[in-house]
């Protein structure tokens, strides 16, 4: 549904009391996701230590019908064949009204 969309990764809040906030934007590919599944996989092209498992983050994708974005953890972030991958828990769904 959303394969090889152009997304973005962006870190909003920080589960550990003294961890640090990375306010970047990170620029991702979709690389595999199945509708009704919980899991994003991202491609990205950014060293994979940039990015903490213990934030919450938005991800944004520009699919065929329009952005929309879901907010969810990183559970994983590994190299394979394709690349450098991020494997994405959405939390609370796909939402299409972007404010900014």
């Amino acid at each position: 549904m959303y394969e090889k969309c152009t997304a973005a990764l962006r870190m909003v809040r920080v589960i550990l009391k003294d961890g640090y906030m990375d306010e970047s934007t990170y620029p991702c590919s979709v690389a595999r996701y199945l509708p009704g599944d919980e899991y994003i996989y991202l491609s990205t092209e950014e060293e994979l230590h940039v990015f903490s498992l213990d934030g919450i983050y938005e991800c944004r994708i520009d699919g065929p019908d329009g952005p929309v974005a879901c907010t969810g953890m990183l559970i994983e972030r590994y190299w394979n064949e394709i690349g450098n991958i991020l494997k994405f828990r959405i939390q609370n769904g796909f939402y299409k009204n972007l404010v900014n």
